[in-house]
């Protein structure tokens, strides 16, 4: 047996292959020195020991409180492993039409860049649901909580976010990240459960680069990486999103569990230009069922307030 298959596992319609981060073009960032001080270091040092960079307090106060109230935290450090998925995809959004507010795979706020310039971050918080079957006879449901760049009204999406899915009656649930048109990417080593406060950002350092940094509030761990595009894929920073998605698993769509709800909180973006964007007065999307052709409401976005929305499954 070849050291490829011995590192690849076939469960229904994906192939599960481990993969060192030099295989899918992933830079690890060193570890910080033992009484490193990101409050006050150099930017050169936060980017080489995967901090990410320092807000300007003038221009940006709310993201300069939030950046200094997370890297002054202290938390254990995950030297991350990965597992492609491939056969799961997290697309770009599918509308029944251009101008619908509804989509067979995306629930939640999708904010557009400003003319003239793109969008290069975004943050959010989360907890992770606990999925549960809502009818009782279906196989297998998947859903995924997950934030990201591009992918309304582009071809691609860079996301990173938590898989909540049910398979033949068992809990999977984990964190991942994905540059789309290529396939999901699970950290397997960083511990996720339902109930867990998730943290996420994603800086894209130009059209082909962007790090990651995962944070798991609950348990005190996080991950921190640099990821490059697909061959032929770049970031055209058009859009931000905050999604509560049925992702595609063998090139068919899925079926959304229960997954009760689900609040992005610190849900902001950032342009190139200095702007700032909140999920708050971006445009909410509604899964509908895209299974059936029912078009029943599956997964419903409510605007509560600066930075929070809420995605309820079945408008709970």
């Amino acid at each position: 047996m070849t050291e490829t298959a011995e590192r690849t596992v076939i469960v229904g319609d994906i192939s599960a292959e481990r993969l060192s981060a030099q295989e899918l073009g992933i830079r690890l960032f060193e570890q910080p020195p033992v009484g490193f001080d990101p409050i006050s270091a150099a930017p050169r040092d936060l980017h080489t020991y995967g901090y990410p960079a320092r807000p300007d307090a003038a221009t940006h106060p709310a993201q300069r409180v939030q950046w200094e109230r997370r890297v002054a935290r202290s938390y254990t450090r995950v030297e991350p492993e990965f597992v492609r998925n491939v056969g799961k995809v997290h697309g770009p959004v599918c509308r029944p039409a251009a101008t619908s507010a509804t989509s067979t795979n995306w629930s939640g706020s999708v904010v557009f860049a400003s003319a003239g310039t793109t969008c290069s971050w975004i943050e959010g918080e989360w907890t992770v649901p606990d999925p549960c079957d809502p009818m009782g006879g279906e196989a297998s449901y998947y859903s995924a909580a997950w934030i990201g760049l591009d992918g309304d009204g582009s071809n691609n999406v860079l996301q990173a976010g938590t898989e909540s899915s049910l398979i033949d009656g068992s809990r999977s649930v984990y964190a991942w990240w994905e540059w789309y048109p290529d396939h999901e990417i699970a950290v397997s080593n960083f511990p996720v459960a339902a109930g867990d406060l998730i943290f996420c950002l994603i800086c894209a350092d130009s059209s082909a680069t962007a790090s990651i940094y995962l944070t798991n509030d609950t348990t005190g761990q996080q991950v921190a990486f640099n990821v490059t595009a697909p061959d032929g894929v770049w970031l055209e920073g058009n859009c931000a999103e905050w999604i509560v998605e049925a992702p595609s698993v063998g090139g068919n769509a899925t079926t959304l569990p229960d997954y009760g709800v689900v609040y992005f909180d610190d849900a902001l973006a950032g342009e190139r230009n200095g702007g700032s964007l909140d999920a708050f007065t971006g445009s909410a999307i509604t899964l509908v069922s895209g299974v059936d052709d029912s078009n029943t409401s599956l997964s419903v976005p409510t605007m509560e307030k600066s930075r929070l929305i809420k995605l309820s499954y079945r408008d709970v």
